[in-house]
C-alpha cells in the first residue's frame, strides 16, 4: 500500500446471505451473496470448505490449539446430525415416497 494513500469511510447498507454448495464435481463451498444498497444483483464469494478446514488446522494444531478443534469437529459432528434427521424426515413423508414410486391418486 502507498504511503499516500487517504482513509475513506463508506456508510453503506450491506445484507450478506450464507449457503453452502455443492458442484457437479463434489467440491463443497461456503457461499456468501453480498446484497449492497438496493441492488438486488449481489456479488458472490465462494470459499472452499476443504480449504476452511485446512486452514484450521494449520492455525489450531499445535498444543495450545487442539481444544478447539475438538470443539470445531463436535459442532460439524452436531450438525451433520441435524441435517441427516431432516433429510430422512423428509424422505420419509408420504409425499416423498409417492413421488419416488410415481404413485398417484387414482
Amino acid at each position: 500500500m502507498s504511503e499516500y494513500g487517504s482513509d475513506v469511510e463508506l456508510n453503506l447498507p450491506i445484507h450478506i446471505d450464507h449457503d453452502f454448495d455443492i458442484d457437479e464435481d463434489g467440491v463443497s463451498s461456503i457461499v456468501s451473496l453480498i446484497y449492497i444498497g438496493d441492488n438486488e444483483d449481489p456479488l458472490e464469494t465462494r470459499v472452499d470448505l476443504e480449504g476452511v478446514a485446512d486452514e484450521l488446522c494449520e492455525d489450531y494444531g499445535d498444543i495450545n490449539g487442539y481444544q478447539h478443534l475438538y470443539s470445531i469437529a463436535h459442532e460439524f459432528t452436531r450438525l451433520s446430525e441435524r441435517l441427516r434427521e431432516s433429510a430422512m424426515r423428509i424422505e420419509d413423508t408420504p409425499a416423498y415416497i409417492d413421488d419416488l414410486f410415481n404413485l398417484s391418486d387414482e
